[in-house]
């Protein structure tokens, strides 16, 4: 299969990190030197649940193939944030599906600090599950 212009735009990853939790994480795999795709891009913030659920279709919208939040889960030192972040992106996979976007390209999941194969994981079954979407658009 040839890959378009279009295709690697759409083959993007976000990746939403958490500054306690899932970017020390990150930092690890970095330093490590362990390899993941170029065209995955992190972004570290206090917390995910900061982020509205327009956030995610813009996102979408605007060429990012699949989105990973990596949160600190229970851990999360903001009373309430996992429990409020799990019922958003509820909202968001329900918005997804009404705008035909297949929800495997959004998913939240906790990662530790020392997580490193985990982070690989995740990514390496995002960048499928993006791939399997650009093929059958």
């Amino acid at each position: 299969m040839t890959t378009t212009v279009n295709d690697e735009r759409q083959a993007r990853i976000l990746i939403l990190t958490t500054n306690l939790s899932s970017y020390p994480c990150a930092n690890a795999v970095g330093q490590a030197r362990m390899e993941y795709p170029a065209d995955t891009f992190i972004m570290r913030v206090p917390d995910p649940v900061m982020f509205p659920e327009s956030f995610y279709l813009r996102a979408f919208d605007k060429g990012i193939g699949g989105i990973i939040v990596m949160s600190s889960g229970s851990d999360s030192p903001y009373r309430g944030a996992y429990e409020r972040l799990s019922k958003r992106i509820d909202r968001v996979y329900s918005l997804m599906r009404e705008r035909g976007i297949d929800t495997s390209r959004l998913k939240l999941t906790t990662i530790c600090t020392v997580c490193r194969a985990a982070f690989l994981k995740e990514i390496a079954e995002m960048r499928q599950h993006v791939e399997r979407a650009v093929r059958a658009a």
